[in-house]
């Protein structure tokens, strides 16, 4: 598919944002079924700040990917409009990847809300998450 062309449906964008997210980012789903996927992605050294710990942006990231997997599952096919985050604590600075669970919350028409969590593989609970996604299959 060239670049910037819209996925006509949610199942197609599902294939594009996983094979895409696998080889630029790492970042696999282990689960996705209907309102719920769960993301990893391994950590290296390029993923910590100075203290050891990844950065906020990289949970950032993995969470509205993971997020809008769930989104897709519903057959939603659109954008995020709005992310907010908390971040509760650092990684372990031993953890070797993040793992993030998203559960979509409330699916309208145009208008999907989806809570995430990341946490390390010692299942520290590092930051959470509300999405709101617009789904263009609606009209825009």
């Amino acid at each position: 598919m060239p670049q910037n062309t819209k996925p006509k449906t949610s199942e197609e964008a599902m294939q594009i944002g996983q094979k895409d997210l696998a080889e630029k980012f790492g970042i696999t789903f282990s689960d996705v079924q209907d309102g719920f996927a769960c993301g990893e992605m391994p950590l290296t050294s390029l993923h910590r700040n100075f203290y050891g710990v990844p950065y906020g942006g990289i949970m950032y990231h993995l969470a509205d990917n993971t997020a809008g997997m769930a989104f897709l599952s519903l057959g939603g096919n659109g954008v995020t409009v709005n992310g907010s985050v908390n971040y509760l604590r650092g990684a372990n600075p031993e953890a070797k990847k993040l793992v993030c669970r998203a559960t979509v919350k409330k699916s309208g028409r145009k208008l999907f809300f989806v809570s995430a969590d990341v946490l390390d593989d010692s299942e520290n609970l590092l930051s959470e998450y509300m999405f709101v996604f617009t789904n263009l299959t609606t009209g825009e």
